[in-house]
């Protein structure tokens, strides 16, 4: 597998990165994951500004530009000489000395991970309550940082490993999926979780929001059961339909609701740099 680091494009047995790296140390560090469609970064431009926030957030300061970044991108796909790829672009904050620094970190360690990644199809997955309560944020908003422990664990409770897991707050709010936003429907009507339940705000979310009516509510398990339809979104898989909630049985991909969102994406993905982009 090809790699871009700090500037170049190495085979990932090439790539050195300091034992003494704070994204190491302790957990700071930013990273964007996405997917090429024909050679196109969907909504690369919210990723970019996403992740240029996140980082001014904890302190890095990311020495490339979006147009420098988007010729890394275009480069490891000539590199990989394939249909399409998935991306992570991972911003550490680079190599210090061991203790708690207050400083900014000036020199991070950039590394886009880059591995060829199938067709787009329409996907149905179970959807499973997991234990384990959801974390709080990091900061007074939710990074999309190196800080992956508490999904990890929650993966490891799954019953079925093939599932999403869905996590709830300690108060038993519906948060968010362990790689995901969620979405349900009543009627016509679309919600997701509000966003002070600690839940991260997607770039598919984001971009979903901004197509459909989305009320952003604060809601309990049994109101999802009630929901006549549910769905998740990442930036990889896009929208994923739900075809059961613990046991219970949703539309899965023949929900109207599901198509709809489908035919959404299926207008976007090969052009669309930015969700606020006029159709």
């Amino acid at each position: 597998m090809y790699l871009w680091h700090d500037g170049q494009v190495v085979k990932e047995e090439d790539v050195r990165i300091s034992p003494f790296d704070h994204g190491y140390l302790y957990g700071m560090g930013i990273f964007e994951t996405f997917r090429t469609y024909a050679g196109h970064p969907f909504l690369f431009d919210d990723h970019i500004k996403r992740l240029q926030m996140s980082c001014a957030a904890i302190g890095i300061v990311i020495p490339y530009t979006r147009d420098e970044l988007l010729v890394a991108i275009e480069t490891l796909y000539r590199a990989h000489a394939t249909t399409d790829l998935y991306i992570r672009l991972n911003v550490s904050a680079g190599p210090r000395d061991i203790g708690l620094s207050v400083e900014r970190y000036d020199t991070p360690t950039v590394v886009i991970y880059a591995r060829p990644i199938g067709a787009r199809q329409a996907t149905e997955r179970a959807l499973e309550t997991v234990r384990l309560p959801r974390s709080t944020p990091e900061t007074a908003y939710r990074l999309k940082s190196h800080h992956y422990m508490n999904n990890l664990v929650a993966k490891r409770q799954l019953f079925n490993p093939e599932a999403e897991g869905l996590f709830l707050t300690k108060e038993g709010f519906i948060c968010e999926g362990i790689t995901s936003n969620i979405f349900w429907r009543y009627g016509e009507k679309w919600y997701t979780p509000s966003l002070e339940t600690g839940a991260l705000n997607g770039i598919t979310r984001q971009f979903l929001m901004e197509q459909l009516m989305v009320e952003e509510r604060l809601a309990l398990l049994p109101q999802l059961m009630e929901a006549d339809e549910i769905l998740y979104t990442n930036s990889v898989q896009e929208a994923v339909a739900v075809l059961s909630l613990d046991g219970r049985t949703f539309p899965g991909q023949s929900g109207s609701g599901y198509q709809r969102v489908r035919q959404l994406f299926d207008e976007a993905v090969e052009t669309r740099w930015s969700r606020r982009e006029k159709r």
